[in-house]
């Protein structure tokens, strides 16, 4: 005789998915958010923050532009903190002097700190951007650093801004719990769900997004 009061292993497979990724819908500077470092620092006061404060003024003066010294291959890096999926750089030039000076900078952008993330992939060369303007660069390429660099010279690298736009790559993770239940109870009841993502909290998976599905171990008839 069958024991439909038997408990049953449930086992709740989680797929957990990143919020930012659900909830972003449009491209955003990723850059703003971001943390930004540089080969060098000229007079120690031209850091390589002032590149993502969100102020294109191009005058060198205005203390608003992030300025190497004089390094060999000098370059600039902005961590973004997560992978993202990157569909356009763009870099603003100084404009009271030496425009020239970014003539053959790279754009490169991955996942890796391998050469200070410079052997990242690249994006594109820039041949020349006017003085004090903004070049737009479509990448479409994922990676969380974004490396500026112009190789194999001595030179300053002087940047007024950088903007990244992209949207998060989604995170996937997974997580398995075992709960036990009778037989009998209704598993597709809203109340008996709450109980389960109650459960879920209660075992510190932390997420407020998650898919998931159901599955049973086959019920093993007994003989009486």
């Amino acid at each position: 005789m069958k024991n439909s009061q038997s408990p049953m292993l449930l086992f709740l497979g989680i797929h957990i998915f990143s919020v930012q990724w659900m909830l972003t819908h449009q491209q955003v500077n990723v850059a703003l958010s971001g943390k930004a470092t540089q080969s060098s620092i000229f007079v120690s006061s031209y850091y390589a923050s002032l590149a993502i404060d969100a102020n294109r003024a191009s005058n060198w003066r205005s203390h608003s532009c992030a300025t190497t010294n004089a390094d060999n291959s000098p370059w600039w890096r902005v961590d973004l903190l997560a992978v993202y999926h990157i569909s356009n750089v763009i870099i603003t030039n100084r404009g009271d002097c030496c425009p020239e000076r970014i003539n053959g900078a790279e754009i490169h952008i991955g996942s890796s700190l391998v050469n200070n993330g410079n052997s990242n992939p690249r994006c594109v060369v820039i041949p020349t951007i006017p003085a004090g303007a903004s070049a737009n660069y479509t990448c479409n390429m994922q990676g969380r650093y974004v490396n500026i660099i112009i190789p194999n010279v001595a030179q300053y690298l002087t940047l007024c801004e950088v903007e990244v736009y992209g949207v998060a790559v989604p995170v996937f993770k997974r997580a398995y719990l075992k709960l036990r239940f009778n037989s009998i109870e209704d598993l597709s009841n809203p109340t008996m769900r709450e109980t389960v993502l109650q459960k879920i909290k209660s075992a510190n998976v932390q997420s407020s997004v998650f898919q998931v599905r159901w599955t049973k171990e086959p019920e093993l008839e007994t003989d009486t």
